[in-house]
């Protein structure tokens, strides 16, 4: 059933390729014309969650390609466990640099940044778990597929906050 996903994978990979160069760039471009260390701590983690959910559907998309349902299992499970690592790690940091803060600016969808990385990555470790017990699953393929959406999802909205377009004049 992988197969049914093969022009998706394909295209997943090189879209999230493409935009984990953008990001970089992006990242670049904005903390140069910025000398507030806190505004770059906060693009730096924002960037940062991004990269790990670009990678993440990078790496599943690839590895995926390669094999069939428990390669994508496989690859998923462990994707989950990095991102998940990732956002432990990115969390404090978020919160030293204020990005919880009452009163700060995006308070709000940085916590719903975090719940939904926290999320994302909770719901594809128990998908790829469950696909990995019934391999067979078409149901649970598809979702693992859909929470690759997701990412997609979340990481262009933290990559387009990082960019701050909203807020140039």
């Amino acid at each position: 059933m992988v197969g049914h996903y093969e022009n998706f994978f394909i295209a997943s990979a090189g879209a999230s390729a493409a935009i984990l160069g953008l990001l970089v760039v992006a990242v670049s471009v904005v903390n140069a014309d910025d000398a507030n260390p806190t505004t770059r701590e906060n693009r730096t983690v924002l960037a940062g969650s991004a990269f790990v959910a670009l990678v993440d559907i990078f790496i599943v998309s690839i590895v995926a390609l390669t094999g069939g349902s428990v390669v994508f299992g496989l690859s998923s499970l462990a994707m989950a466990t990095v991102g998940l690592l990732a956002t432990r790690r990115l969390i404090p940091r978020a919160k030293r640099a204020g990005n919880f803060t009452r009163g700060f600016r995006t308070r709000k969808l940085n916590i719903a940044f975090a719940s939904i990385s926290a999320g994302a990555y909770s719901v594809q470790l128990g998908l790829a778990a469950a696909l990995l017990a019934n391999s067979r699953s078409a149901t649970l393929q598809h979702a693992l597929v859909l929470v690759i959406v997701a990412l997609y999802g979340s990481a262009l909205g933290r990559a387009w906050e990082v960019t701050g377009i909203t807020r140039r004049g």
